[in-house]
């Protein structure tokens, strides 16, 4: 590893021009991770919403479906089928039982915008508008869409019988549930692999010894997603995806983890990381703070100074973000994103890593992550302008908390990193505001007013 005191840049100004970052996760790992934080963000949903990806896969992988269906959809569809529940109650838990039927159609119509506007399913994203359809199979035979949908409410059906029958159903009971309102060949498909209860096993909420909800298939499901075939532009969609759904907490938080990875990378760039490098710096700022999707809201977008508890809750994002990852992506990507709070002189957090114990691409993404808490505005403060990012920085490194060097970049090429910022961060944005406009105009349409 380079020594930092002896970085010395190997690009010039206008190279940063040229430079593309590429983001370094598979789609299988991408939906492990965008799994593991549905979970933290709501663990009610989150179990949910794996129980019925893991349960319509397992239907799903015994079905000869046409060239129209694809698995990878169905599976995609199960896990967010309950985007709009995590959007109106982020933290709450809300039986749809408890809701109107106008309430009910609000969370579909946000999902179906949600799904085909800001992930790969495009049109397909319509199953979930037949939420509360019969199945109709001369419909299904031209819309692929019915199909999907068939299958994902089926599964959640069942689900709700395993429930109320304790995981102990008979043959009867599949007729109480109205199961007949669905495709009776997913029925029958489930009795069938799930005649030794080994399904119904992997799909029940455990305990471990410290009191921990575990779901047993999730390994399982994990292991699925890690065998899902994406192209790259839907890979990079997906990775996106991953970023906004920290939108379920906090926006500010969103846009802090995309300018984070886009002045990581120009920091990098300035201080002669390779290209290699400078893709994964670009990963690890993206990754940093998933973990605060753990963190309640009111903590996150507290307006002004965060009490000491309220602070050590906060504080514990990084082990939160270490749990989504580290199992998942290589080691060096991953100590980049989790050691973003650490200091040079050992003061940081969580592990009080110092010196050499820190690379030069830990303390890139650490820089970074301080340059964008200070240049943005946030909840708790204004924008800081230059002068005053400068002298914070500068303070911080004749404390010993940060390198000099790299910081140096920053003082002599503030203004040319902070304009790349809004470029990179470009390649880094969904369009959540026209979800939010379609959904309004659905909503409008629907309520009749002239």
């Amino acid at each position: 590893m380079e020594a930092i005191s002896n970085i010395t840049p190997r690009h010039s100004e206008d190279s940063l021009q040229d430079f593309i970052p590429q983001q370094q996760l598979s789609a299988g790992q991408i939906l492990c991770i965008i799994g593991r934080m549905l979970v933290l963000c709501n663990e009610t949903y989150g179990l949910s919403s794996c129980r019925l990806a893991y349960l319509a896969s397992e239907i799903a992988a015994h079905v000869n479906w046409d060239k129209r269906i694809h698995l990878s959809n169905s599976i995609l569809l199960s896990l967010l089928k309950s985007v709009g529940d995590y959007h109106f109650d982020s933290e709450r838990v809300v039986n749809h039982s408890e809701l109107t039927a106008k309430q009910i159609k609000e969370r579909y119509m946000y999902t179906y915008s949600f799904l085909k506007n800001l992930t790969p399913l495009g049109e397909d994203a319509h199953a979930i508008l037949f939420y509360d359809s019969k199945y109709n199979p001369e419909v299904a035979e031209k819309v692929a869409a019915m199909e999907y949908a068939s299958i994902i409410f089926t599964a959640e059906k069942i689900l709700e019988l395993l429930e109320a029958t304790n995981f102990a159903y008979t043959e009867m009971d599949f007729d109480k549930f109205g199961l007949s309102k669905y495709n009776p060949k997913y029925v029958e498909i489930f009795k069938s692999i799930d005649a030794n209860r080994e399904i119904s096993k992997n799909l029940r909420l455990v305990e471990d010894s410290e009191g921990n909800v575990i779901l047993p298939c999730i390994h399982e499901l994990e292991k699925l997603y890690l065998t899902l075939k994406y192209n790259k532009d839907e890979t990079d969609m997906l990775f996106k995806l991953m970023i906004l759904i920290l939108d379920f907490k906090s926006t500010v938080t969103v846009w802090h983890t995309i300018h984070t990875a886009s002045y990581a990378v120009s920091l990098g760039k300035y201080a002669g990381c390779s290209e290699t490098e400078l893709n994964e710096i670009f990963t690890a700022g993206a990754l940093h703070d998933l973990g605060k999707i753990g963190i309640p809201q009111s903590i996150l977008e507290y307006p002004g100074k965060l009490r000491n508890w309220e602070y050590n809750v906060i504080k514990h994002h990084v082990d939160k973000t270490e749990d989504l990852i580290i199992d998942l992506i290589p080691r060096r990507i991953a100590n980049m994103a989790i050691h973003h709070h650490e200091k040079l002189n050992g003061t940081g957090y969580p592990r009080n890593l110092s010196g050499l114990e820190l690379t030069k691409e830990d303390q890139i993404v650490e820089i970074a992550d301080i340059l964008s808490a200070l240049v943005d505005r946030r909840s708790y403060k204004e924008e800081f302008d230059s002068s005053r990012v400068i002298e914070i920085l500068k303070e911080m490194a004749q404390k010993g908390e940060l390198d000099e060097k790299l910081t140096m970049y920053i003082y002599d090429c503030f203004d040319r990193i902070h304009e790349r910022r809004n470029f990179y961060s470009s390649l880094l944005v969904l369009p959540l505001g026209t979800v939010e406009i379609e959904f309004q105009e659905e909503m409008y349409l629907e309520s009749g007013i002239e």
